[in-house]
C-alpha cells in the first residue's frame, strides 16, 4: 500500500465520522426536552441519554461542532498532501484538493447527514445521544475554554455557552411561554409553524 492510498484510507473514515457528528448535531437541535421525557416514559432505548442532552443542548453541540471541524480539517490536510505528492506543489493541485474537499464537506457533511438528522431527529437522537454524552464528558472543558477565548477576542458581550443556540431551545422557550400564559396557544402554534415552514423551504431549495 502506497502512502497516498494510506492517506486516502485514513481520510475517508474521518469524513464519515464528521457526517455522523453533523447528523447528531442536527437531531439534537430538533428534539425538545419534553419530547425526550415522553420517550423515557415509554422506556425507549437511549431515551435517558437523549433527555440529558436535550436539557443542555449547547454543551453537546459545542463538542460536536469542535470535533466535526477537527475531523474535516484533518481529512482536508491529508487530501491536500496526496494531491501535492502526486502532482507537485502547484496552484492547480492545491486548488483541485480544495475544490474536492469543499464539495465533500458540503454534500457529505453539510447536506446529507444534516437532512437525515432533521428528518429523523428521534431515531438519530436515540441512537447517538449516548455517544454525544461520552464525548462531552471528556471534551466539554476544552470547548468551554475555547469559547471563553473566543469571547475574549470578540467585541461586546460574549455568550457563556457559545453562540450556537439550537432550534430545540427556541421551541422549548415558546412552549414554556405558552404554559406560563405569556403567549396564547394560537401564537405558540404560529411560531412553531414558522420553524416548520423554514424546514420546508430549505428542502424545496435543496430539491
Amino acid at each position: 500500500m502506497t502512502l497516498n492510498v494510506l492517506l486516502i484510507v485514513i481520510a475517508i473514515p474521518l469524513v464519515v465520522v464528521a457526517g455522523i457528528l453533523a447528523a447528531t448535531e442536527a437531531a439534537i437541535s430538533r428534539v425538545r426536552a419534553s419530547r425526550a421525557q415522553e420517550l423515557l416514559d415509554q422506556q425507549r432505548h437511549g431515551a435517558a441519554s437523549l433527555l440529558v442532552v436535550a436539557e443542555d443542548p449547547a454543551r453537546y453541540v459545542n463538542v460536536l461542532l469542535f470535533l466535526r471541524i477537527g475531523f474535516m480539517t484533518t481529512a482536508t490536510v491529508l487530501v491536500v498532501n496526496v494531491f501535492v505528492r502526486q502532482w507537485g506543489l502547484t496552484w492547480w493541485s492545491v486548488l483541485g484538493a480544495a475544490v474536492l474537499m469543499a464539495t465533500v464537506n458540503y454534500v457529505m457533511v453539510g447536506v446529507a447527514p444534516r437532512t437525515v438528522g432533521r428528518q429523523n431527529p428521534v431515531r438519530v437522537g436515540l441512537a447517538t445521544a449516548g455517544f454525544a454524552r461520552g464525548l462531552a464528558r471528556f471534551l466539554s472543558p476544552l470547548t468551554s475554554a475555547l469559547i471563553l477565548l473566543g469571547n475574549a477576542i470578540t467585541p461586546g458581550k460574549g455568550y457563556k455557552e457559545g453562540p450556537f443556540s439550537t432550534e430545540a431551545e427556541l421551541r422549548e422557550l415558546v412552549d414554556l411561554a405558552e404554559a406560563n400564559r405569556v403567549i396564547e396557544d394560537d401564537e405558540r402554534k404560529m411560531i412553531h409553524s414558522v420553524f416548520d415552514l423554514g424546514d420546508t423551504v430549505v428542502r424545496e431549495v435543496m430539491v
